[in-house]
């Protein structure tokens, strides 16, 4: 439902009158309902009957969509400019509209999960690895969205944290600064306790692998060794992969 503010019914009651009249008043809540998008660090104006019942219920057919299809879009462009500003919002939504978006929301996520579990089985597999197709599922910006989402979405936070951590399990032994990049990355992802700790866990282990290969390649340098960083990096994963098999 398309809600505009400049066209009314004759015919709608006092009631109605005065929710639109609010939310005309409010040009943020106002642009947002008819662009979908919001101007930057805009915000709606601090209005008690936001919190109504009766306002939400009004407000929720127009709301809804505008916000589902607004999340989702900053998923897929990776705008955390336009997540951040509907996160820095309240949710206009009653309680059916809002499980309505969530589960919309969701489902959309989920496919993506899913893309990023594909692309890991094909690393898993000794297939192409593609930089591209692990920062459209699982890159610094898409965390960065992730983490704007309401508590909510705590669970399906954490089901990318434990898949990226597990793809980058998998990239150690094969492409290790992506891998690195990707350990990184996921710290910063709000997920539960113990997907943080893995998340953790995994990248101070990258990181002594770094360093020991880093220390190794200063002593070979100094005695005319000839063992490569990277030879010595090969070396240490084989052994690091050998403990993260055991970790869980």
């Amino acid at each position: 439902m398309k809600y505009t503010s400049q066209t009314w019914d004759p015919n709608i009651s006092e009631t109605e009158k005065s929710f639109r009249t609010f939310i005309n008043n409010d040009q943020a809540l106002t642009y947002f309902l008819e662009t979908g998008t919001m101007r930057k660090n805009a915000k709606f104006a601090k209005e008690t009957i936001y919190s109504d019942p009766a306002f939400l219920a009004f407000i929720s057919p127009y709301y809804e969509p505008v916000y589902t299809a607004a999340v989702i879009r900053s998923f897929d462009t990776k705008d955390t400019n336009l997540m951040g500003d509907v996160a820095g919002n309240p949710i206009l939504l009653d309680v059916s509209h809002k499980q309505k978006a969530f589960a919309a929301i969701e489902q959309h996520l989920e496919q993506k999960l899913r893309q990023l579990q594909n692309t890991s089985l094909q690393i898993q597999q000794g297939g192409f690895i593609v930089p591209a197709e692990l920062e459209e599922t699982s890159g610094i910006m898409v965390i960065c969205v992730l983490n704007y989402l309401p508590v909510e979405f705590q669970s399906i936070r954490t089901k990318f944290a434990v898949q990226i951590v597990n793809t980058a399990k998998a990239l150690m032994n094969r492409d290790f600064e992506l891998a690195s990049s990707m350990a990184t990355n996921v710290r910063q992802l709000k997920a539960d306790a113990q997907a943080t700790y893995d998340a953790d866990a995994l990248y101070q282990s990258i990181e002594r692998v770094r360093e020991s290969a880093q220390a190794s390649a200063g002593n070979s340098d100094g005695g005319g060794g000839g063992i490569s960083i990277w030879g010595i990096i090969g070396i240490i994963l084989i052994i690091i992969k050998l403990i993260l098999l055991f970790a869980r």
